[in-house]
């Protein structure tokens, strides 16, 4: 007569690991909130979640339609002949002014019949729901209103550099400026 040793002792840990797994899948079915993730998925600036890429009307509500225009008044120059330009957003009708900048600025336009694509020809950015750039000198920065998954907006304002020979062009760095809530 053939005895296997040991046989006793595995069939005593699959039923072991099975009660694991039902009583685990019980817990869960009966606490819901066990299984909710930490990380709310909500995107804070551009760039923190570069593995999503997702529209920028994800978030507002169906049917909501947004009006983005953009208001600039030129400033006077200042000693070393450099012109200001101020840059205000208007949302919805709501008018938010962003800051006052060194150069002119110009939106960036994608869809009418003078495409302006911006300095480095990317045109609006992941998010980016209109922007503008103003530039002098070699540099600036972009004022872009971005939608955020909430439904509502961010003002947002970036820097830009053309680079040269030894370093390339950037733009980037964008930092919230106005949160707006609808």
């Amino acid at each position: 007569m053939n005895t296997h040793k040991g046989f006793g002792l595995v069939a005593v840990l699959i039923v072991i690991a099975g009660l694991l797994v039902l009583g685990g899948g019980t817990y869960v079915v009966l606490n819901p909130k066990a299984a909710v993730s930490v990380d709310d998925g909500l995107q804070k600036a551009p760039g923190d979640h570069p593995e999503e890429d997702h529209d920028a009307t994800d978030g507002m509500q169906a049917g909501a339609k947004t009006s983005i225009t953009w208001k600039f008044t030129d400033m006077d120059f200042d000693a070393n002949n450099t012109p200001h330009t101020e840059v205000t957003a208007v949302v919805n009708g709501t008018e938010y002014v962003v800051g006052t900048y060194d150069g002119t600025c110009t939106e960036i336009n994608e869809t009418s019949g003078t495409i302006n694509l911006g300095v480095d020809g990317g045109g609006l950015l992941a998010g980016e729901l209109a922007a503008v750039q103003c530039w002098w000198g070699g540099g600036g920065v972009e004022v872009g209103v971005f939608a955020h998954e909430d439904g509502g907006y961010q003002i947002m304002v970036g820097q830009l550099d053309e680079g040269s020979a030894e370093a390339p062009g950037f733009r980037g760095d964008f930092k919230i400026k106005t949160d707006i809530r609808i």
